[in-house]
């Protein structure tokens, strides 16, 4: 799975109505994530940065910073790819 999708599948996951973010780049996918979706933590705070952490080309972590400067750690699992994917 590219890093694309990946990120695609983690904003449709953390935006409550469930649209997957647009883009064609990581830069595209998390400013989408950014600008376009309701992303808030328990005191409404959202978020404002994600870092995430590599290792030979995959994602396998990241963090991600919120307004009100809390972090909150992203955790990769690896999944089998579905027959869509391929």
């Amino acid at each position: 799975m590219t890093i694309v999708k990946a990120l695609k599948k983690l904003g449709k996951k953390l935006n409550t109505g469930g649209t997957e973010p647009s883009g064609k780049t990581i830069a595209g996918v998390l400013a989408s994530i950014e600008s376009a979706f309701n992303i808030t933590g328990a005191t409404g705070a959202h978020v404002t940065a994600i870092e995430l952490e590599t290792t030979d080309g995959a994602v396998t972590g990241g963090t991600a910073t919120l307004s009100d400067d809390s972090t909150v750690t992203i955790t990769v699992t690896t999944v089998e790819a579905d027959a869509e994917s391929t």
